[in-house]
Formats: structure tokens, C-alpha cells, sequence
């Protein structure tokens, strides 16, 4: 009888509360927008809440580029498009002057979310998880920095709805 293989990278406890759709949307290092879609079954969209300049946290500014000039906040609510169900909240960091001018300009007038925009204006990025957690009934939170031509431009807090972390929503 043959013995299973230790998995790659052993599961930390906090994910073995989520099942595999869970862990795969919580520890995806890439555009989430696409995996909740198929999960919950409709398309996703934005609604922008906040979009202001705001001095954040010491701990914040460190982890983005040091000399990328003024940081902006922005609060958004990824909701289904047909239903209006609020599936993840994210509150984002940017260090504005480092991203191009066009994906900028989209950022600040557009409802699209990040990844989409990442995607449409073809700007390379890398997805640096930070911390998750998994609270007891409250769906799960993750912190992760977006790079841009290897520098940390942007500081992503999202905050995951039970239904859109499980097959099925």
C-alpha cells in the first residue's frame, strides 16, 4: 500500500476551517475577482464607498514604496452584479506616483476592481500575502501587497463574506 505524501506545504490551522474553495480563494496569490465570480455564480462589480488622500498608519506607509509621493485610500465593496450581495470588502493603500499615469486615471474615476484594472492596462504585478485569518463563523480576512515593476505600490485589506468562500456561495 502506497503512503500518501506530506502535503507541499502543510496547512496552517487557522485554513483547515475552510474548505478546499476557501483556501484556494484565501491564499490566491493572483486576481481573486475571477475565482469569487465562479464561486458565487454572477458577475462582480464595484462599489466604490471611499476614495480619499489619507496619511495612513506608520506601519502602512512602510510597507509601501518609500518614494512613490502622496498615499491614497480607497474602500470598496466587491457586490454581485444581479444580486447586490456584498462579498468582499477591501481597503486599499496606494502609493499613487508610483503607478502608471493611465492605470492612475482609471483608479481614481473608474468603479472597476483593481485586478481588472491591473489586467486591462497590462501591468505586471506580484501578490505578496501578508497575514490571513480565519475568525469562527465570520468568513476569513487577508493583507497582501501588490508590486509593480518589483516595488510594493499598493497594501490590499480584504475581508471575505462566508458565502462567497464556499462552492455554491
Amino acid at each position: 500500500m502506497r503512503r500518501a505524501a506530506a502535503p507541499a506545504h502543510p496547512l496552517p490551522p487557522e485554513l483547515a476551517r475552510l474548505d478546499l474553495v476557501g483556501r484556494l480563494i484565501l491564499t490566491c496569490d493572483g486576481t481573486v475577482t475571477p475565482l469569487v465570480e465562479q464561486v458565487v455564480g454572477e458577475r462582480i462589480v464595484t462599489a466604490r464607498l471611499a476614495h480619499v488622500p489619507a496619511p495612513p498608519a506608520e506601519d502602512v506607509a512602510e510597507l509601501l514604496a518609500p518614494t512613490a509621493g502622496p498615499l491614497l485610500s480607497r474602500t470598496t465593496h466587491l457586490v454581485g452584479a444581479g444580486s447586490g450581495r456584498v462579498y468582499v470588502r477591501a481597503a486599499t493603500v496606494m502609493a499613487v506616483g508610483a503607478l502608471p499615469a493611465p492605470l492612475r486615471a482609471d483608479l481614481l474615476g473608474s468603479e472597476e476592481p483593481i485586478g481588472r484594472l491591473l489586467r486591462r492596462h497590462r501591468v505586471e504585478s506580484f501578490r505578496e500575502i501578508l497575514s490571513y485569518s480565519v475568525p469562527a463563523g465570520a468568513g476569513a480576512a487577508r493583507r497582501y501587497r501588490v508590486f509593480a515593476g518589483g516595488v510594493p505600490v499598493m497594501l490590499i485589506d480584504e475581508h471575505f463574506a462566508p458565502e462567497s468562500l464556499r462552492a455554491g456561495g
